[in-house]
C-alpha cells in the first residue's frame, strides 16, 4: 500500500476541489477558474474532503486485494498532480539537435523537418500550449502532467536521439547516452 497516500493532499487557495459523481463512480473534480478537469477514482478508494485537505483511504477487506491497493497509489499521484497542475502549469522543454532539423508552428499544430522525405506534423492537444520561440526549441506547458506527457512523447517518438551523435529531439535535461560514454 502507498505511503504517501496516509499524507492528506494540501490544496492551494487559487484552486477549488470537489468531490462528485460521474456516472455512479467516485470522481474528484479540480479547477482553478479558468480549467476544470476531473479524475475517477477506483470503487475501493475513499475520498474524505476537510480543512487539512483531501485524503484518501481504503477499507481492511479492499487491502487484501493486490490490484486495489496499488490503486490507492496511483489514484493519490493523479490527483495530486492535477491540483499541483492547476496551481503552477507543468512545462517541459524540447530541444532539437541535427544539421536541417527544425520546427514551426502551423496554427493548431507542430511542423517538424528531421531530416526525412517528409514533414511530419503533430497535433497540439486541448488543454496544451506550445511555443516554437526558435526553430530548435518547443516549450511544452500544461496543466496535466499526463497529457504534457503524452505530447512529448508523440514529439519525441518522430526523431529519437541516435546512439552516435545522439541527433534528433530531446528532453532538457535528460541524459542520453551515447556510443562514446
Amino acid at each position: 500500500m502507498s505511503r504517501l497516500a496516509n499524507m492528506p493532499i494540501k490544496i492551494p487557495s487559487a484552486v477549488n476541489v470537489k468531490l462528485a459523481e460521474i456516472d455512479g463512480s467516485k470522481a474528484v473534480e479540480v479547477s482553478n477558474g479558468k480549467v476544470q478537469e476531473s479524475w475517477i477514482v477506483h470503487h475501493a478508494v475513499k475520498l474524505e474532503l476537510n480543512d487539512e485537505g483531501l485524503h484518501l483511504s481504503m477499507s481492511d477487506d479492499d487491502r487484501s486485494d493486490k490490484f486495489s491497493r496499488s490503486m490507492l497509489g496511483t489514484d493519490y499521484r493523479h490527483i495530486k498532480n492535477l491540483i499541483e497542475g492547476m496551481n503552477k502549469p507543468f512545462e517541459t522543454i524540447l530541444e532539437i539537435h541535427g544539421l536541417g532539423y527544425r520546427a514551426k508552428m502551423a496554427g493548431k499544430s507542430v511542423t517538424l523537418t528531421l531530416g526525412k522525405s517528409h514533414e511530419d506534423i503533430v497535433t497540439i492537444p486541448e488543454h496544451v500550449s506550445v511555443e516554437v520561440p526558435n526553430e530548435r526549441e518547443i516549450v511544452c506547458k500544461s496543466h496535466s502532467k499526463k497529457s504534457l506527457g503524452d505530447f512529448v512523447s508523440a514529439v519525441c517518438s518522430k526523431r529519437k536521439p541516435d546512439a552516435y551523435k545522439a541527433k534528433g529531439v530531446r528532453i532538457r535535461g535528460k541524459f542520453y547516452r551515447t556510443k562514446k560514454d
